[in-house]
């Protein structure tokens, strides 16, 4: 009779913690979609570019709240739970922007692209906006995922700043998942209203076959 009692006993407790163990994993973000369920999700066709629209900027085209009103991205979506924060510039990149106390940003994404897959690799692009840094604009961010949704690599593709030194950074991305970015940096004295510092700077980038992301070429304008 002891011994029943007490091979009862475990299978409680077993169930008990098998139970617990499965609500633990339910309450994963990132098991609310399974890797299959890409395939609903519509793909941007490559190539693929951006820029702000300087005419645009001044009317707060670009905003979070803008892009949630025209269905650019939805503050519910799933696959918002997927975003890595905390991105920073790579080593080449020597910008102004990292210079902030608010660098790198963290917080909450929003997804906003699908991407052609690299083999099984998923590409997604993310847009967030750092309401901590003065007039500035949102950033956009591609991020690679393996098999099991795990971050292979990240890179910032887009952002700006429109203060006394100024950022702005656009993108395009050929067929081949090269990736060519150009950044404008300019600072204005408003003391004496002279600009003391423009420039332009070329990076090319390359997402290979396994993910990561890497610098080809780095490169200030004349």
């Amino acid at each position: 009779m002891l011994r029943k009692s007490i091979v009862l006993s475990l299978i409680v407790i077993l169930t008990f913690k098998a139970c617990k163990k499965q609500v633990q994993s339910d309450n994963n973000p990132k098991d609310l979609i399974s890797i299959n369920d890409f395939d609903s999700i519509a793909i941007q066709e490559l190539p693929f570019s951006f820029a702000f629209n300087k005419d645009s900027i001044m009317d707060y085209h670009y905003t979070l709240e803008a892009f949630e009103k025209n269905n650019k991205i939805d503050k519910n979506e799933k696959l918002n739970t997927y975003f890595s924060d905390s991105t920073t510039f790579l080593i080449d990149e020597n910008l102004l922007i990292t210079d902030s106390k608010n660098y790198p940003y963290k917080g909450k994404g929003y997804f906003y692209l699908r991407l052609p897959d690299i083999n099984n690799i998923k590409v997604l692009i993310f847009t967030y906006q750092n309401s901590e840094e003065p007039e500035t604009l949102p950033y956009f961010e591609l991020q690679t995922f393996d098999e099991n949704t795990n971050v292979i690599d990240k890179l910032i593709l887009a952002g700006g700043i429109n203060y006394d030194c100024s950022w702005d950074r656009q993108f395009k991305i050929d067929k081949d998942y090269n990736i060519y970015l150009t950044d404008k940096e300019s600072c204005f004295n408003p003391e004496n209203e002279k600009q003391i510092l423009k420039r332009t700077i070329q990076t090319q980038c390359k997402v290979d076959e396994n993910g990561k992301i890497t610098v080809v070429n780095n490169d200030e304008a004349v």
